[in-house]
């Protein structure tokens, strides 16, 4: 038997990755509330992209076509992934005010 005959058998394993991919997810987007509530509204981009993203995992399999379920992925993704570009660019600076030597 190959790896991918007994994977076929066992879906324990597709079951417990899907579930520490939800709950990684879960994870981030409450660091995302977190950090937007703080004042960097970029990362309620980093929230509607967690929830895009679990869309698509959660509800994918069964209730959306395949394209509707790579669409809710993939945006989730890039929107994760932009809203962190976007902090990083025109977020506030790292240092303190005042705090500069001299």
């Amino acid at each position: 038997m190959t790896r991918l005959d007994l994977a076929a058998q066992h879906p324990l394993l597709p079951t417990f990755a899907s579930i520490a991919l939800v709950y990684l997810t879960c994870l981030g987007a409450v660091l995302a509330v977190r950090l937007a509530w703080r004042g960097r509204t970029a990362y309620w981009l980093a929230v509607l992209g967690a929830f895009f993203f679990l869309l698509g995992s959660l509800w994918g399999r069964g209730y959306l076509r395949g394209g509707a379920t790579f669409a809710f992925l993939a945006s989730g993704v890039i929107l994760a992934v932009f809203a962190a570009a976007l902090d990083l660019v025109f977020g506030p600076p790292f240092g303190r005010p005042g705090a500069e030597i001299g």
